[in-house]
């Protein structure tokens, strides 16, 4: 079986970087591919599989879809689809540090409105992709981890689950699938000791978790999340991302996403990213 990862994503939002990671950990790697040569470049990995074990293929929004479909269709194939996010804001301050110019800016749109069509082009496909990454708040480091372990760990692992906290005062990130409100819950902020404390330090994880109000509650979560990722996993998906969220992303939403982290991780190859906490 040849290891297939088609990246695709938002001007910006970092497939060169993707791709680097991807020639790092001995992949074989094409980018820019125009559709009409796609099926021939299928053809020849499949003749040579053992040249092409491991294949990270780039290609623009505007034919992704069509290459996913192609090569779904090709049964020699272990297909990783992944698709790269970012936000506008961000994007614009990427492309005013590098310099660069956006690819449909030498066709004559400008940069703000060919954003604006690929983050509509994108979300319009976020059904399609195994893989969703949300890279506005992520390092060059933090993406080249995530992506080896959320991408090229899961030729290893049949099922991958990913538990991210963070703050509502910032915003949602947009790889998150299903979010926990945990807003309920007793806030630490409001004990002044406790306040400059996060979410990993055990005093602020033994008094978000010895609270009745935060027992019920992990109660049913756990309940859904017992019905839920059996489905994802039954429908062929690699990869699930569950949103924990707060108000600030400091206290609360850190306890528990790593409470569920720890509990599922006999289940499932888990991980937690804990947003408002990154340096």
């Amino acid at each position: 079986m040849i290891e297939l990862d088609i990246v695709t994503g938002v001007g910006g939002a970092g497939k060169s970087s993707a791709l680097y990671t991807f020639e790092e950990n001995g992949f074989f790697v094409t980018d820019n591919v125009p559709l009409e040569v796609v099926e021939k470049l299928l053809q020849t990995y499949i003749k040579d599989p053992k040249k092409y074990a491991k294949v990270a293929l780039a290609v623009s929004l505007d034919i992704a879809q069509k290459t996913y479909e192609l090569a779904k269709n090709c049964s020699e194939f272990n297909i990783n689809f992944i698709g790269l996010f970012c936000e506008k804001g961000e994007l614009l301050s990427r492309y005013r540090l590098s310099r660069r110019k956006h690819p449909k800016e030498a066709n004559g749109m400008p940069l703000e409105e060919a954003l604006d069509l690929e983050i509509k082009q994108i979300n319009d496909m976020r059904l399609s992709f195994t893989h969703f990454i949300d890279t506005t708040k992520l390092s060059k480091n933090e993406f080249r981890k995530q992506l080896i372990f959320v991408a090229l760990g899961s030729h290893k692992h049949d099922f991958v689950v990913t538990f991210v906290s963070f703050g509502y005062k910032r915003s949602v990130p947009q790889d998150v699938e299903t979010v926990f409100d945990v807003r309920l819950l007793p806030n630490p902020y409001w004990v002044p000791e406790l306040r400059e404390l996060t979410g990993l330090d055990e005093k602020i994880i033994r008094y978000v978790l010895d609270n009745e109000v935060t027992q019920d509650f992990l109660k049913h979560v756990i309940s859904y999340l017992d019905y839920y990722l059996p489905r994802l996993k039954e429908s062929e998906r690699t990869h699930a991302t569950i949103g924990v969220a707060c108000s600030g992303g400091q206290h609360r939403s850190v306890v528990i996403a790593e409470y569920l982290n720890k509990y599922y991780s006999k289940k499932y190859q888990t991980r937690v990213i804990h947003k408002e906490l990154m340096k």
